[in-house]
């Protein structure tokens, strides 16, 4: 290891070997260096150690999710790469009667949305679950609660260096207006979204590390019903509509969206005469000037009732119980397929599992 020396002075490691060791480190222990000295405490925030630290974190991934549905306190729960368990501590706290779920996760902030029963949303969180910084952001624009839907999104744009949040609005059915909420700038404002005309958009968005969001939609053309994959990118704020036929019986499954190797994915699961269950993983891919759904994983049929959840590292996250088992319905398991090997491991989490995000640890500022 490379050492300096001047006058005669006690050895000192150079700034880059020091920062390629700090930068390895859990934020949890940064957080306490950062009162070694003035000088580190000014380094753990500059945007090239933040950067450098985050890309470490990437090769170690958690995942987090809730495990109630009472979420005033937001009790979340960690795995993380080593499959330790541990709770999230520093959660913002709410009124009583208030209750939060989770939009989505990226670089290490999670994106909240908060509501009071069954109102729409009063507002959203954006918040850094290892250095408790958070910001709450008002809802866009006034809206009908009788009449009008939404689907949000929240992710990183790379391309302008900022995190975003989307805003799909919907009056009767159909796509009313897009609003998208900028980090940098703190505040909202109202995108082209003619291309949405007739849509129906539905379900959660997922979050691609190259900067799409995507969600589930349907077109109305000419009274009839056109399936497809609502991609859009963060950066350009643009659209794309990609018709897609759908996986054969996906009616019939339990299925969410999910992202695999930069690429929609969907995972579902089904249940066989009613005492075991398939697990499938299906990727978009396109081929020449068309898309189609390709089956990447099979596993089953398994003794268990599976709920599907999201892909981690190598791994199928679902929830499920085993049929004539230990397990009840409202105390699931923990599952996770490998999908290289088919290997099925459970862990003993007896909970009502739900917001499953991909998560990593990181100095983002908010």
């Amino acid at each position: 290891m490379e050492q300096t020396v001047i006058n005669g002075a006690a050895p000192y490691l150079s700034e880059e070997i020091t920062i390629n060791i700090l930068k390895r480190l859990p934020v949890k222990s940064l957080i306490r260096l950062q009162c070694v000295c003035k000088h580190w405490e000014n380094l753990f925030k500059t945007p090239f150690f933040i950067a450098a630290h985050l890309c470490q974190s990437h090769q170690n991934p958690s995942f987090i999710f809730s495990h109630d549905y009472l979420l005033n306190n937001l009790p979340l729960r960690l795995l993380d790469y080593e499959m330790h368990l541990r709770d999230v501590q520093k959660a913002p706290q709410f009124d009583f009667l208030a209750s939060a779920s989770c939009v989505g996760s990226s670089n290490g902030l999670l994106c909240f949305v908060i509501r009071v029963g069954s109102r729409f949303p009063i507002s959203l969180l954006v918040w850094n679950p290892v250095t408790g910084d958070g910001r709450e952001v008002p809802i866009s624009r006034n809206v009908d609660m009788d009449e009008d839907d939404y689907v949000l999104g929240f992710g990183f744009s790379p391309l302008d260096n900022d995190y975003k949040i989307m805003a799909i609005y919907s009056k009767y059915g159909f796509v009313s207006g897009v609003d998208i909420y900028s980090l940098s700038r703190g505040s909202w404002k109202e995108i082209e979204s003619r291309n949405l005309e007739n849509v129906s958009c539905y379900w959660r968005t997922i979050y691609s590390n190259n900067g799409a969001i995507f969600t589930y939609g349907i077109k109305n053309i000419e009274d009839e019903e056109v399936e497809m994959i609502v991609s859009f990118d963060m950066g350009k704020e643009v659209f794309t509509l990609i018709m897609i036929s759908w996986p054969p019986l996906w009616r019939n499954l339990n299925f969410s969206l999910a992202v695999y190797e930069d690429k929609p994915a969907i995972i579902t699961t089904s249940v066989v005469r009613g005492s075991s269950s398939n697990v499938d993983l299906w990727v978009m891919e396109e081929d020449t000037s068309s898309w189609s759904w390709i089956k990447k994983f099979t596993s089953g049929p398994h003794p268990w009732v599976f709920k599907p959840g999201i892909i981690w590292r190598n791994e199928i996250v679902v929830s499920g119980f085993e049929i004539g088992g230990k397990t009840e319905k409202h105390e699931q398991c923990l599952c996770l397929f490998n999908i290289t090997t088919n290997e099925l491991k459970t862990l003993e989490i007896r909970h009502c599992f739900r917001d499953f995000v991909n998560y990593v640890e990181s100095f983002v500022l908010i």
